[in-house]
């Protein structure tokens, strides 16, 4: 059963089997192609021969016949007859042999005294004969008629001959073409061999393997290439699980240590009501950050397995904006930055407002926090051909050239001290990416050290 439900069994089938109709249809094109000429070539003689004799036609009375006195000995008397008949029928001349002589057919006899020609196959003996029945005209009278047969034994020898070869042939065509289509289908899925056993090696902790094969630029080469391809985007995608995972344990390891430090000094002796205090107060900001760290992870893992629904509503972005900076005001009033919208003109477009709302809110704290007192955080907009983009600038510390290109990877700090005291997860740069990509934009950031930050949102209008 292996055998017959492997591919290469089934293309050498397929092949066959379309070989034999193929074949099969050439060879009776072949027979019906070459029967038709040989019968053809038969009738031309006929008429030929009927030709000649008639031009050689004697008149005794009136009547038509032949002079055979001094005619010589025909050795193939027996495949062909003439005969002749007057206008009332009677045969005036026969040359037929007496043993198996063609009978007469009085239909063709009178339809020729009518004037017309026919043609027609009689059986005499053990042979096939094709016989021409014509009038005989004399003055434009018609004065009897001529009758001319010929043998087609060498047609139908011809055409059992071309059978047979057929016959011979045809079986053993196929069957050469089935050890070709066994050769050739093997030849072109050796490849496909390479190509699964290399996929046997390759499992999910050596996903660095590739296949690696040097096949030439065709579908299996596609094949192959796409495989590797495929295997690329899967190592990245376990190499980036795995150090999301790395990182996610180590982010909640550090304020579950921090807890346990506390309450275990706390338990170690008796202590007063506000060291109590004060202890369960560093204790509810660990959980705090925990709090935030576990709902940014579940975000991201949501996001990841595409389980939050995307709600385009029409947005007008001046009104979005505005509402950002009245929500971050007091907290950028308690550190001493001034935030603004600068004045911009009126776009709409279709986005979730939460999803958006929470990407300019992220950004903005992040321009907040970084940006010293007495400095400012702008936010703008402008419609660039189907695309509008949102910036927000800040005068803050800015970022480093070779920190820039990973700040929007997971867990990933500028600053890991100062993120830790004000109490980053290392995961909003992160969302930020998320949500606008999963509105069809996309999210960069530009940074001079010293200078401050522009981060650039792209969405469609």
């Amino acid at each position: 059963m292996g055998i017959v439900r492997s591919i290469r069994f089934r293309l050498t089938l397929w092949y066959v089997l379309l070989l034999a109709i193929i074949l099969a249809g050439f060879s009776a094109g072949v027979y019906l192609t070459l029967r038709q000429r040989l019968n053809e070539n038969l009738d031309d003689s006929l008429q030929s021969r009927a030709s000649v004799l008639v031009a050689a036609l004697d008149y005794q009375d009136g009547l038509p016949t032949l002079e055979t006195e001094g005619a010589v000995a025909d050795p193939d008397a027996g495949a062909h007859f003439t005969r002749i008949y007057d206008s009332t029928g009677s045969v005036t001349f026969d040359d037929s042999p007496g043993a198996d002589r063609p009978p007469i057919h009085q239909e063709s006899v009178e339809a020729a005294l009518q004037g017309r020609t026919l043609v027609r196959r009689v059986k005499v003996g053990d042979q096939s004969m094709r016989v021409r029945t014509l009038p005989v005209l004399r003055g434009g009278n018609v004065v009897g008629a001529l009758e001319v047969g010929l043998s087609e034994d060498d047609v139908l020898d011809t055409l059992r001959t071309l059978l047979l070869i057929i016959a011979v042939a045809y079986p053993v065509t196929l069957g050469a073409a089935s050890f070709g289509g066994v050769f050739l289908a093997g030849r072109a899925l050796t490849p496909i061999d390479k190509i699964t056993r290399a996929a046997r090696r390759i499992s999910a902790e050596e996903l660095s393997q590739r296949l690696d094969l040097r096949l030439a630029d065709d579908e299996i080469g596609r094949l192959a290439r796409t495989f590797d391809e495929m295997i690329a985007r899967l190592d990245e995608a376990f190499r980036r699980q795995r150090q999301f995972t790395a990182d996610a344990s180590h982010e909640l390891r550090t304020p579950l240590t921090s807890i346990k430090g506390q309450v275990e000094v706390a338990l170690s002796r008796e202590r007063s009501a506000q060291t109590y205090r004060e202890v369960l107060s560093a204790v509810n900001e660990d959980v705090d950050r925990l709090i935030r760290l576990v709902g940014s992870l579940l975000t991201l893992a949501r996001a990841d397995a595409g389980q939050i629904p995307i709600a385009r509503d029409r947005l007008d972005l001046g009104e979005l904006v505005a509402g950002v900076v009245e929500q971050a005001g007091p907290m950028a009033e308690e550190r001493g930055v001034h935030i603004e919208a600068a004045p911009a003109p009126p776009v709409t477009l279709e986005a979730d407002e939460d999803l958006l709302l929470q990407l300019l809110l992220n950004l903005v704290d992040n321009a907040i926090k970084y940006t010293e007192r007495g400095g400012v955080v702008t936010l703008s907009w402008a419609r660039r051909d189907h695309a509008v983009e949102l910036w927000i600038r800040d005068s803050g510390t800015g970022i480093s050239p070779e920190q820039l290109p990973r700040i929007f990877d997971r867990f990933y700090r500028a600053d890991t001290a100062r993120s830790l005291a004000e109490g980053g997860t290392g995961l909003g740069l992160s969302i930020c990416r998320w949500i606008a990509e999963a509105h069809g934009g996309s999210i960069s950031a530009e940074s001079t050290p010293g200078s401050g930050s522009t981060f650039i949102v792209r969405l469609p209008a």
